[in-house]
């Protein structure tokens, strides 16, 4: 009972912040929606009252007239509160997503990769997209109206019944509770299992969302893999329908339970009634007023048994959204400005925000200047949430200011979990990195993402403009992106930078090759002008004119900039000042390309057998 209180107390103050006229609305509906039901039982009873007692047909007509006339203007009432009831909880969920976005991209990234965090952040998502109305955001916010409504429903008629005989009201609360608290158990059972279902929703998903994309239809046509698919479809459908009757078979026996109750309510409460009606205590019109009143008080006592457990099966998914929303950092509060002009304003501006992120990220202002830093690592040992094997182990090096560093490796030797400690995503386990004889660790996140500009191996191209994709934070230095593009061999594919990207997403859009898409993230690289350069298998997409390209212009990328270097290709790191060769998340080897060939150590030994490849491939071609 606490938690359905603090969820509706977080519901009721979100929508009081984000768009406050809802309650207004509330009360509106509560009262249109009381009103019509009084009218309607008081209606026939007056017909009846009307021929019992001899009115004259004018007055008749009036009573009759007028009441109708009230009936048809309380509905029309009834419809325009809906209505505006309705806009205004869309509203407030659309502010909910607005927040829940904000929260995936601005917690620690450590829980970006951590499965649970994601499960809780989907988890959150579905109840805050669902428009249902028996579950998530909109179930609460939409029962929670007839949740009230109900409930003033059942005072009224309660009040009425009550001058007939307290007893009525026993059995009608009676009859009404039961098949509420059947209902509740079985929804409650129903949320307790439902972690046996969720994994096969989420293979369902996977699988449909695999087999509809064009990326895997080709493998899917080649390999003959659609019989696979399906097999493995229709096996994750066969286990979630097992669950699907185990909750359907309690549902019936639910709804067994509450036909019953409805055949007790109605024949023993309108069997008093009668029984009043012969003893002469009411008379004919009196028992039409209380039988109506009767049914009307049962129905809003079952609507109201029903809302109840509705809204302690939403307060769930509400719980989700709370624990997601803990993640959001603390901002200050904007001053001044009404709720609804501060949400307008929140929704106008909503896709804006989303493509800034952070504003001090994206824009190139950083705090160091362009300076170019010196970066330390001091026996640095770190290992991942949740695991236990180090994957870095004592590991020391200091990147002297402009330096160009390489870092090589077999996979998993440590390569991009270096960048990812360096870039702050994640804190040493053991040790320190100082960049500048700061640590990471004690500057603000902002500050510390402000000195990187990264070319990552997931690529992430925006389903916006070229010119929204290289600048990112949709206040664009047009010339400067085009520089950037230029640097990137961008400029000739794209001489309109509002030209959209990702097809399907809007009108005229083009999707990238691989090496185009690793070319429009170098560009978006260059345009930040951050003191430090990352690149992460940069040429890994490119064809061999293009990453010979790349290699030419290296040193003009890099110029005033401390820059990192990440490739399998020991070739394409000559270029670079130093090379850490890696392995089993320790330092092999260090020093220059000729430096470490002339050791003949493990980096020479890889080299020479890369070195095989090209050379017999060579050989093959002058044959």
């Amino acid at each position: 009972m606490i938690m359905l209180l603090r969820n509706i107390r977080f519901i009721c103050r979100h929508y009081f912040r984000s768009t406050r006229s809802i309650f207004g609305y509330l009360l509106m509906s509560v009262a249109v929606l009381l009103l019509i039901p009084l009218l309607s039982v008081y209606l026939p009873r007056v017909v009846v009252q009307a021929v019992t007692e001899n009115w004259e047909f004018t007055r008749l007509a009036l009573y009759v007239a007028a009441l109708t006339a009230g009936i048809a203007l309380l509905n029309v009432f009834s419809t325009i509160s809906s209505m505006k009831y309705t806009e205004k909880a869309s509203h407030g969920r659309m502010e909910m997503m607005l927040i829940l976005d904000e929260v995936m991209m601005s917690s620690k990234y450590h829980l970006v990769e951590d499965p649970a965090w994601q499960m809780k952040i989907e988890e959150a998502g579905n109840a805050i997209f669902s428009d249902g109305r028996s579950s998530g955001i909109a179930g609460m916010v939409h029962t929670l109206r007839d949740f009230v409504i109900n409930m003033a429903g059942i005072f009224t008629f309660a009040a009425i019944l009550g001058i007939l005989h307290p007893m009525v009201l026993v059995i009608l609360v009676f009859t009404s509770l039961i098949p509420g608290l059947v209902a509740n158990r079985v929804n409650l059972h129903a949320f307790h299992q439902r972690e046996n279902w969720l994994h096969y929703d989420k293979q369902i998903d996977y699988i449909y969302n695999h087999i509809t994309s064009a990326a895997v239809g080709k493998e899917i046509r080649l390999y003959r893999a659609d019989g696979f698919f399906l097999g493995r479809m229709a096996e994750a459908i066969k286990n979630r329908l097992v669950w699907v009757k185990k909750i359907l078979l309690r549902s019936l026996g639910a709804d067994g339970v509450s036909t019953l109750m409805l055949v007790l309510q109605n024949g023993v409460a309108l069997g008093w009634i009668a029984a009043e009606i012969i003893q002469g205590k009411i008379s004919v019109a009196e028992f039409t007023f209380y039988s109506g009143a009767a049914i009307q008080f049962a129905q809003f006592m079952n609507q109201f048994v029903g809302s109840y457990s509705t809204v302690k099966k939403c307060s769930h998914d509400v719980q989700m959204v709370q624990e997601a929303f803990a993640w959001l950092p603390e901002k200050k509060e904007a001053s001044g400005g009404k709720p609804e002009e501060t949400s307008k304003k929140v929704l106008e501006e909503g896709s804006e925000r989303i493509l800034e992120g952070v504003s001090a990220v994206a824009s190139g202002n950083n705090s160091a200047g362009c300076q170019a830093p010196e970066i330390r690592f001091e026996h640095v040992t770190f290992v991942y949430p949740g695991t236990e094997e180090p994957v870095l182990k004592d590991i020391s090096f200091c990147v002297r200011p402009g330096e160009k560093m390489a870092l090589v490796g077999a996979n998993g030797a440590g390569k991009t979990t270096i960048v990812k400690l360096l870039c702050g995503l994640y804190q040493p386990t053991e040790g320190r990195i100082l960049i500048d004889g700061i640590p990471t660790s004690e500057r603000e996140d902002e500050e510390l993402y402000s000195l990187f500009s990264t070319v990552f191996q997931d690529k992430l191209v925006l389903p916006f403009s070229v010119l929204e994709n290289v600048a990112v934070n949709g206040k664009a230095d047009v010339e400067r992106v085009r520089r950037c593009l230029e640097k990137a061999g961008l400029s000739q594919r794209f001489p309109d930078l509002n030209q959209p990207l990702v097809k399907g997403i809007q009108d005229g859009a083009e999707n990238l090759s691989g090496g185009e898409e690793q070319k429009l993230l170098l560009a978006r690289a260059l345009y930040k002008e951050a003191p430090i350069l990352v690149l992460d298998e940069p040429t890994a997409a490119l064809d061999p004119l293009a990453e010979s390209e790349l290699y030419v212009k290296y040193n003009e990328f890099t110029k005033e900039k401390t820059s990192f270097f990440i490739s399998h290709r020991l070739a394409s790191t000559g270029f670079c000042d130093r090379i850490l060769l890696l392995g089993d998340g320790q330092i092999l080897e260090e020093g220059s390309h000729k430096e470490l060939l002339a050791k003949g150590g493990q980096y020479a030994h890889m080299f020479h057998e890369q070195s095989k490849y090209y050379q017999n491939s060579d050989n093959t071609k002058t044959e």
